[in-house]
């Protein structure tokens, strides 16, 4: 599928979100502030107030890439709620890079089915 960005500021926002996605789960992988998973939870929620439930087709083509997104922050968010501790113990942080890392997979895989790599 070719997105067709011009003139659809809808799609266009939903792909600055994406990159702004991809760009934070980077940054906790590399830096492991774990501060940045609030941002990322803006930018998830706003991602998914535009594709969810939409039946614009470049929403449909998405939906199963995007429900990885979904269902893999809804894990980190509720890895982290659980944690015990004020400090990220082993196996959590280990969970949750696994979660960042299908999070990441599922970004590359909407540029793909968008055309855009």
């Amino acid at each position: 599928m070719s997105a067709n960005l011009e003139g659809n500021e809808k799609l266009q926002r939903f792909l600055q979100l994406l990159s702004d996605l991809n760009h934070e789960t980077v940054d906790v992988l590399r830096t492991g502030d774990t501060q940045i998973l609030r941002k990322m939870n803006d930018t998830v929620d706003e991602m998914y107030a535009i594709q969810h439930g939409s039946k614009e087709e470049e929403y449909v083509a998405v939906d199963e890439a995007m429900q990885v997104v979904y269902k893999n922050f809804n894990a980190i968010a509720t890895m982290m709620n659980t944690n015990e501790s004020i400090f990220v113990d082993n196996a959590t942080s280990g969970a949750v890079k696994k979660f960042l890392h299908n999070i990441i997979n599922a970004t590359v895989d909407i540029v793909h089915i968008y055309g855009l790599a």
